[in-house]
């Protein structure tokens, strides 16, 4: 839910009043900071199935799930899909069933979603990674009205675009040297045995399948395996794709530690320009913002934070403060507004390393402002 843009289901306070109607449009911060605050929100099962639901959504609005703990699922549920040990009939709905939880999560609290991609603590990267990277791929196809077949088609394939090398994947997050030839073998043949092992376990759905096979392709040609040029890669093959290096390069990896969402972007833009289609690493610079929620800073006061909310004005988002660098961390975190306050004003990125605290994701995303809430089966 953003400033700017009309809400895509019904609010209500915890009385059950009507605050809002679905289409409304949120205008100003303080509107948005209020309704964080005091609303819940209840979309109706007719418009959570818009948002990307198939069958009932009952259970993720009685439950009150939280947009960490219904990803956190969904890489759970990874392990099993992507071993192929689940029966043929049951992988496609499975992966699309993971592709539904992800849509609704962005679709109601994006930035709990974006911030998952740097906050999130599953252990396997083969199963962390894909998530993230399909999260980030929903996230921009939505906002770039992309068609909803294609965009739910792009997440399947973001889901499983490595499964030709998913043992290779969680070793090479550990490696330090370089790739042996048999290792560069398997990475450049992993977008074509990946599109293989889909179609052996029943996927034929061609928008999945190709854009497995182009996610490493380049638009100067410089990508694997095919070489393509230009418009020869699919729209949704370049969306993942970018999705893919930007969620990779802010991972830490044994070889680097991760780089601040700002350094992945500048790295992005002067390494591969030429690879990138301009105007979509600029839509993924208007999607998450100066900074990421999720993204650790410090403040002029000293203070190393949290950026948890994005607000309309890119520069100045909503952070928790999370300790002094010369005081025990806070009991709890601090909420800091970064606009009208020069001692709040953000003055730099800071590595996750960096970072005297864990955060409770929880407590700075909560279930409540994500909307979640019980409901009375109809």
């Amino acid at each position: 839910m953003e400033i700017g843009t009309p809400i895509p289901f019904d609010i209500y306070n915890s009385n059950g009043r009507l605050l809002l109607s679905r289409g409304h449009v949120i205008e100003t911060e303080r509107q948005l900071e209020r309704l964080i605050e005091t609303g819940l929100y209840t979309p109706a099962p007719a418009d959570a199935r818009r948002l990307g639901a198939t069958g009932r959504p009952a259970s993720l609005l009685r439950n009150r799930v939280s947009v960490f703990e219904r990803l956190a699922e969904v890489a759970i549920r990874l392990d099993g899909l992507l071993a192929l040990e689940t029966p043929a009939a049951e992988f496609e709905p499975g992966l699309r069933n993971a592709v539904t939880s992800i849509q609704e999560c962005c679709a109601l609290d994006s930035d709990a979603a974006l911030a998952h991609i740097l906050v999130s603590d599953a252990p396997r990267y083969s199963r962390r990674h894909p998530t993230n990277v399909a999260i980030l791929a929903t996230y921009l196809l939505s906002r770039l009205h992309h068609d909803e077949a294609g965009a739910a088609s792009a997440a399947a394939a973001a889901l499983t675009m490595n499964l030709g090398m998913l043992e290779l994947q969680n070793t090479l997050v550990r490696q330090q040297g370089e790739l042996t030839s048999r290792q560069r073998d398997e990475v450049y043949v992993h977008p074509s045995s990946g599109a293989q092992a889909l179609r052996r376990h029943g996927i034929d759905d061609p928008v999945w399948l190709q854009t497995v096979e182009q996610h490493h392709e380049a638009r100067d040609g410089s990508g694997y395996p095919a070489g393509l040029r230009d418009d020869a890669i699919c729209r949704e093959a370049q969306v993942v794709s970018l999705a893919d290096r930007y969620c990779a390069l802010v991972s830490e990896r044994a070889d680097r530690p991760a780089l601040s969402p700002r350094k992945a972007i500048k790295e992005l833009h002067e390494r591969n320009a030429t690879a990138i289609d301009a105007a979509l690493l600029g839509s993924l610079i208007s999607a998450i913002g100066f900074f990421q929620p999720g993204a650790y800073v410090r403040l002029a006061n000293g203070e190393t934070a949290v950026v948890v909310r994005r607000l309309i004005d890119p520069k100045h988002p909503v952070v928790f403060a999370l300790h002094q660098d010369t005081t025990a961390p806070y009991d709890s975190p601090k909420k800091r507004l970064t606009a009208g306050n020069r001692d709040y004003e953000i003055v730099a990125d800071v590595k996750p390393n960096a970072v005297r605290v864990k955060i409770d994701p929880e407590a700075l995303w909560p279930p409540t402002a994500t909307g979640w809430t019980p409901k009375a089966d109809p």
